[in-house]
């Protein structure tokens, strides 16, 4: 199904030229549109301080299985913690899968999606002062399954003008699905039945959309955080995803999040006197933004 990716929506040239000052900008944009989907499903909200001049850019995309969620959940914490630095928050919706549904989202919509809406950012958020030099990309749960496959398959970005090394850095945050290969060999709370519902028309899905098996030498990725956590299976699968990473050149850094529950890895963030993943979260992203 092809995507036509939208030009800018401006009221009066870039942020820079008006001052820095992002009032007044549309906050909810379509990065595409795709024949008889929801045009929310393919938009992107963005969340700017007041003022923002070649300010550093956050992109979240949220998990929900592939199936629910919204780029609106789980922002009370977060648009507060990054704007008070003077950052610009994007957050991104994606094409759902509807289990049952042959005209719903299916593999490879939700890779191709979220890199489209990335693609956008990078050549429009300097209209809201943003850097597009200085763009971080995060996930969590089946976001951070997107996020890794958008890093790792070159392909993505490439339809969308770029290449993974063009952002500054990147967070997938909590999924097995690096490797479905082992996390598939048992039924986990229903993620066989999710993956096959929104990947299971991909050739080989189970290697072909699993990080830990596309990782290899050569490929232009930028720094990675991760979270380990969870029972013995998920703290193996994200550690081996950190380990060949590391083992290929990539600068990683975990967070230890083991008193954590999956929720809590997102809703955490940012949240009062959280100190599990804020602080590293934070010193991480100062690392590869504030330069």
């Amino acid at each position: 199904m092809a995507i036509a990716l939208l030009a800018a929506c401006s009221d009066g040239g870039t942020a820079k030229q008006r001052g820095c000052d992002t009032q007044g900008l549309p906050t909810t944009v379509a990065y595409s549109r795709v024949g008889g989907v929801d045009p929310d499903l393919t938009s992107v909200d963005i969340h700017a301080p007041t003022v923002a001049c070649d300010a550093p850019v956050v992109v979240w995309v949220h998990g929900g299985g592939y199936e629910i969620g919204d780029k609106a959940q789980q922002m009370k914490h977060k648009v507060p913690l990054f704007n008070q630095r003077g950052w610009i928050l994007v957050s991104v919706n994606y094409r759902l899968t509807r289990p049952g549904d042959p005209m719903s989202a299916r593999y490879p919509d939700h890779y191709t999606d979220v890199a489209a809406a990335v693609g956008w950012v990078r050549h429009h958020i300097a209209d809201y002062g943003g850097d597009p030099q200085r763009i971080a990309l995060l996930g969590h749960s089946a976001g951070a399954d997107i996020v890794s496959n958008v890093l790792l398959n070159p392909a993505y970005f490439a339809d969308a003008g770029m290449q993974p090394g063009d952002l500054a850095c990147g967070g997938p945050l909590d999924s097995e699905g690096f490797d479905k290969v082992t996390a598939g060999a048992a039924d986990i709370r229903g993620l066989q039945q999710e993956w096959v519902a929104a990947l299971g028309n991909a050739p080989d899905y189970l290697r072909s959309t699993s990080a830990n098996w596309l990782i290899a030498p050569g490929l232009d990725i930028p720094p990675i955080i991760g979270v380990v956590r969870g029972s013995d299976r998920r703290r193996t699968i994200e550690e081996a995803f950190l380990a060949k990473l590391d083992a290929v050149g990539v600068p990683t850094t975990a967070i230890d999040a083991r008193t954590l529950t999956h929720h809590e890895v997102n809703s955490r963030i940012g949240a009062p006197n959280d100190s599990v993943m804020t602080p590293p979260l934070m010193r991480f992203l100062d690392a590869c933004l504030e330069r």
